[in-house]
């Protein structure tokens, strides 16, 4: 896996933060944290701007990368079976450890550029993106909306880009967050000799359904 993932386009951001401020700052003064949290939003704001301009470079990566497994990586009907298909067995393998908390971190709280032993997880935030277009294609109702946070130390269990625009108001997705554990599942099962035991074929297209149909 790793020579396919060599010459994989890396996603850049305006930004290397994550989607939630850290709270240490208050210590310093409610003057200085509100700067600080306003500073924040702003870079946040922008980066999602950013996302939502470049997605369709995300898609077309995407494509491109599994093209070399012949898989059509388009979001229509064949192609979410194909990338759905695709998933178990190889999705696990894009990223070594990706139950470690500082692999997830590393994911949901980018730093730097996704490069070296993180190469692997540009794919798997472009494989969010796969999700959250299948979905919103699926309900035009649906879209991408903007949803950050805060934490002690700024550590993030989501990626701040949502779908929102459900039915119910309190139903909400996050591709990219969903599509990580999609992975660390698969990795499980490659871990175990079980591929297919928990993600299988048509896992993927059974969750785009779930969420297009809410």
């Amino acid at each position: 896996m790793a020579d396919l993932l060599a010459d994989y386009p890396i996603h850049e951001l305006p930004h290397w933060q994550g989607p939630n401020a850290p709270r240490p700052l208050r210590s310093r003064g409610e003057d200085v944290y509100r700067e600080f949290l306003q500073e924040f939003a702003a870079r946040g704001r922008e980066n999602f701007s950013y996302f939502l301009e470049h997605r369709y470079e995300r898609l077309a990566a995407l494509r491109m990368f599994l093209g070399k497994f012949d898989v059509p990586a388009k979001v229509d009907h064949a192609g979410l079976i194909a990338v759905s298909a695709w998933c178990p067995g190889n999705c696990g393998a894009l990223v070594a450890k990706l139950r470690r908390p500082e692999t997830r971190q590393v994911f949901f709280r980018p730093a730097t550029p996704w490069m070296g032993q993180w190469r692997g997880i540009n794919v798997v935030f472009d494989l969010g993106v796969f999700f959250g277009e299948s979905v919103i294609l699926r309900n035009r109702r649906l879209h991408w909306e903007y949803r950050p946070g805060a934490s002690d130390d700024g550590s993030a269990l989501h990626s701040g880009y949502a779908i929102g625009g459900f039915k119910d108001k309190r139903d909400w997705l996050d591709p990219m967050a969903s599509m990580y554990d999609h992975c660390l599942a698969a990795e499980d099962d490659i871990r175990s000799g079980r591929v297919g035991g928990f993600i299988r074929a048509d896992t993927l297209v059974g969750m785009v359904r779930d969420f297009s149909t809410r």
